[in-house]
């Protein structure tokens, strides 16, 4: 006589053959975005802080420089930002009470994730507006100095 559930005998080892690619698959492509997320986010707080301080230049040249410098600052360490981050900062309202504007182009390298279908890189942007203060002196140095720069 023959055991009931015989003919089920090495089904789950097929199971587990057809599903394990797709799951595997799955947790990769959780992987890449997880890293967009990250990357994003990273983006977007560099253009903060990059707007941040030009905001508290005293001039638009030196709020240009500050927003450069604070951007690769924020954006060093970050491996997956390939050619480094692109900044642009906006001074054609730079005046008291007006905004200053900066924005980070980054693109992302996926290259090690692009046999699951996401692209080789991906291009990301953050854009940060700060206003100006009111009261504060704006100068209109040519040379961009801040107080407390050697001369």
């Amino acid at each position: 006589m023959r055991a009931r559930g015989d003919g089920d005998r090495g089904s789950m080892s097929l199971e587990m053959v057809l599903v394990t690619p797709l799951f595997v698959a799955f947790l990769l492509f959780l992987a890449g975005a997880g890293r967009m997320v990250d990357a994003k986010s990273q983006v977007d707080g560099a253009a903060r802080d990059a707007v941040r301080s030009a905001s508290i230049a005293r001039s638009a040249p030196a709020a240009q420089r500050l927003a450069a410098e604070t951007a690769a600052a924020g954006m060093s360490g970050t491996g997956w930002c390939s050619g480094g981050p692109s900044v642009q900062t906006d001074v054609s309202d730079w005046r008291p009470g007006g905004r200053v504007g900066v924005t980070i182009t980054c693109d992302v390298d996926l290259g090690d994730l692009s046999f699951i279908g996401l692209p080789g890189t991906k291009r990301l942007q953050g854009h940060a507006i700060a206003p100006i203060d009111t009261f504060s002196y704006r100068g209109t140095d040519a040379g961009g100095a801040e107080p407390g720069d050697a001369p």
